[in-house]
């Protein structure tokens, strides 16, 4: 009895934690694997984390307790900000953008010829906007207008 009832109560504190998130922490950690050497290397290290279970405690632990909760109330997961994207394109157009704690984008444009913009991009609700160096709005975009 005294088991079902804990098996009940981890299923049931899963379940109500708002834990479906971003799942930064696993994420990190599977990047970071993929990055020790060849294919060889990245399974077996891959294995050993299963075997010793380091996936399922960063993503059922650390991922579905804890961070994921944080993002599910906060709407920013701690452990995501400083991830970065990068893009070029045939052309020569750039973009770099980096997440910030605060759950803002930091983003850098670059053209072909050189020219750099800087832009912060910050979500409220629907609402999506683009400040310039300043903090002016240059754009706006409600995501639930389609």
């Amino acid at each position: 009895m005294k088991k079902a009832f804990i098996a009940l109560s981890c299923a049931a504190a899963i379940a109500f934690t708002g834990c479906y998130g971003s799942n930064a922490c696993f994420n990190k950690l599977h990047d970071w694997n993929g990055t020790l050497g060849d294919k060889w290397i990245n399974s077996i290290v891959h294995f050993v984390m299963n075997v010793i279970p380091v996936y399922y405690i960063c993503l059922g632990l650390v991922d579905g307790l804890v961070l994921n909760t944080v993002e599910f109330w906060t709407g920013s997961n701690p452990l995501a900000s400083g991830d970065t994207y990068y893009e070029k394109d045939a052309q020569g157009n750039q973009v770099a953008a980096v997440k910030n704690a605060d759950g803002s984008l930091s983003v850098e444009l670059t053209d072909a010829q050189g020219n750099k913009s800087n832009l912060t991009l910050q979500r409220d609700e629907n609402i999506v906007r683009a400040l310039d160096n300043q903090g002016n709005v240059v754009a706006q975009y409600d995501v639930s207008a389609k």
